[in-house]
């Protein structure tokens, strides 16, 4: 992707993420009700922002980082972008479960209030949850959005 579908595809990303995730996260510890949708319709635009900024600058940085070292001997082009794609995917998931969980936590006080055990488990409640969200909603919704909307990247 060049810098331009990589720009839309992550602001595409963070939105429908951050979207999902914090409704998820907000209606499963709050109920759904008229609380609810006050907290996640403030704390949105913010969320969503952070996402974006955090997945574009930090988390990309990282994983192209990744990406190069854990392909170095490779030499086969269609070998190196299957293994690229599949490191990006894991790597980003990780990255902004990880981030995005702690800074709910962070943000809601909770966080300093959870034993270990308890963090690594919540963590991985985050993780499994993002990781349907993101492969079965927001990804297919995202590249379909995009290849209408830049139709070079079919």
């Amino acid at each position: 992707m060049n810098f331009k579908q990589r720009l839309g595809f992550t602001l595409l990303m963070s939105i429908g993420m951050a979207t999902s995730m914090s409704w998820l996260g907000m209606a499963k510890s709050m109920g759904i009700n008229g609380a609810m949708w006050r907290v996640f319709l403030l704390a949105l635009a913010p969320t969503i922002a952070f996402a974006f900024v955090f997945n574009f600058l930090v988390v990309a940085t990282l994983t192209n980082w990744l990406v190069k070292w854990w392909t170095k001997g490779m030499t086969d082009t269609k070998a190196i972008g299957f293994k690229s794609g599949a490191i990006r995917g894991w790597i980003m998931l990780l990255m902004m479960s990880f981030t995005m969980s702690t800074r709910a936590l962070l943000i809601n006080g909770t966080f300093f209030h959870l034993t270990v055990s308890q963090f690594i488990l919540s963590f991985f409640g985050t993780f499994t949850m993002a990781y349907f969200v993101r492969d079965i909603l927001i990804m297919p919704l995202v590249r379909h959005l995009l290849f209408h909307a830049m139709p070079r990247l079919k």
